[in-house]
């Protein structure tokens, strides 16, 4: 079959070459020298799942207390969220309470979800998001502190959540960046440290290397010089090779470059395709319409992990996402779908895990481009700021909430306007605390995250 790749996807599939070429390190300027030499002597992975338009956290996490009176939390959820609310009976209990006294329960449609919670293998990040410093609706309200750019747009807030440098639209994640850290310290594997199943992404873009992009079926096959099937029994493909590695020394600098890229973009397809031919799982993904081929991104994930021996990888970063959380109208049929796939494919990975017996040095995390607001319009809310998200592993500090629950009353004291909650932990503290697990050591935490000496708590405790 005749492959179609974009620009873009072919440099991904290049494996950073390009990147790592003396013409970008020359024309990037990045200083090699940091501080400490990350720790890389054991296998540890992050999995980021990217719900693209903006989950409503709100009727996933709902106070379910003990006791109902006038004034508890579920009674002010119901009167904010009006006819959205979810009724209490349906909600799925979690153990413990959250930082303001209540019991939660969880969406009708996760009881997968319910299950790895209350076994202590996932855990809660309560009212996280995009901020430049610790910021209190009052002063949001008062414009007396730097708010994140372009609040309340998708595509800017996806880009901040992926940068979390909220103050500028810098194109260079914080999975990018920690690949950057790496290789600069001598990190070294035959597969770039990230990598991306879910679609291009800004996350995994780093100044000096460049992501992974990998399908649900694998490496994409590039005929030319990947399939010796491919136009007359591989008489083009052994002409191409020969031709491109004749051109790798070239005295003029782009034909080289050129044919370097192009050959070590063949040699990641044949390494991946290869390594991934080892073997499959026992485990199980099923595929449903609807759910964005989600289970297919993680089952794709979950073999990289179980062929890392092949690409001499001790650490990975894997990207997927799964879109239609945008829902301005149809919010509890939508929502309800797609967090039913989301939950039953999350366990499905789980699983995975444990077969593998990966389960404690294989982190996964939710992210989203907002939460959304507390009101109704009718038939669903509309783009907001702070939202609840998910973290699953052995090594998670799991059936605990993490963060500060804000209050969900329509013109409370989180309230920015709208029914817009001002987020009480930022995504640097977020990922921070993640990286801290991944080992990066604390000391060089502020290269990666800016901003992140703004905020006191640095550390928030989730990871073992």
């Amino acid at each position: 079959m005749k492959s179609s790749l974009s620009r873009r996807k072919f440099i991904g599939l290049s494996g950073g070459a390009l990147a790592s070429s003396s013409l970008l390190t020359t024309l990037s300027g990045f200083q090699r020298a940091l501080a400490v030499t990350p720790d890389n002597s054991d296998y540890k992975a992050l999995v980021c799942v990217f719900m693209f338009g903006g989950n409503d956290g709100f009727n996933w996490l709902v106070p379910n207390p003990a006791t109902l009176t006038g004034s508890d939390p579920y009674s002010v959820y119901s009167r904010s969220r009006s006819n959205l609310a979810l009724a209490r009976n349906s909600l799925l209990p979690l153990n413990g309470t959250a930082s303001d006294g209540s019991a939660y329960g969880l969406h009708p449609s996760c009881p997968e979800i319910q299950t790895l919670f209350n076994n202590g293998n996932a855990a809660f990040l309560c009212n996280v998001g995009t901020l430049v410093r610790p910021t209190t609706a009052a002063q949001a309200k008062a414009g007396s502190v730097t708010l994140p750019s372009q609040l309340f747009s998708h595509i800017d807030q996806q880009t901040l959540w992926m940068t979390s440098i909220s103050n500028s639209l810098e194109r260079y994640g914080w999975a990018g960046r920690v690949a950057d850290f790496y290789d600069a310290n001598g990190y070294s594997s035959s597969l770039p440290m990230n990598i991306n199943v879910g679609d291009t992404n800004y996350w995994q873009e780093g100044r000096r290397t460049i992501p992974y992009g990998m399908g649900i079926d694998g490496a994409p096959v590039m005929n030319v010089t990947n399939n010796s099937a491919y136009y007359r029994s591989g008489t083009r493909q052994n002409a191409a090779t020969a031709l491109l590695s004749q051109a790798t020394q070239d005295s003029n600098l782009l034909v080289s470059e050129y044919a370097a890229v192009q050959l070590g973009a063949a040699g990641k397809v044949s390494l991946v395709n290869n390594a991934l031919a080892g073997g499959d799982l026992s485990t199980q993904f099923g595929s449903w319409p609807g759910d964005g081929d989600l289970g297919k991104q993680l089952h794709q994930v979950a073999r990289c992990i179980k062929a890392r021996a092949n690409f001499s990888s001790s650490r990975q970063i894997f990207f997927v996402g799964m879109g239609g959380f945008d829902t301005h109208n149809g919010l509890l049929n939508t929502q309800a779908a797609l967090l039913g796939y989301l939950s039953k494919h999350l366990k499905s990975f789980w699983d995975s895990m444990s077969e593998l017996g990966v389960q404690n040095k294989v982190t996964l995390f939710t992210a989203s481009d907002f939460g959304r607001s507390l009101g109704s319009n009718g038939d669903g809310t509309d783009h907001a700021w702070g939202n609840h998200h998910l973290i699953m592993g052995g090594t998670v500090s799991g059936g605990r909430y993490y963060g500060t629950m804000p209050s969900l009353a329509i013109g409370g004291a989180d309230d920015v306007g709208n029914g817009r909650v001002v987020p009480s932990t930022s995504t640097d503290q977020f990922a921070s605390t993640l990286c801290r697990w991944f080992g990066i050591a604390d000391s060089d935490l502020n290269s990666i995250f800016p901003n992140l000496a703004n905020f006191g708590t640095r550390n928030l405790g989730f990871m073992v």
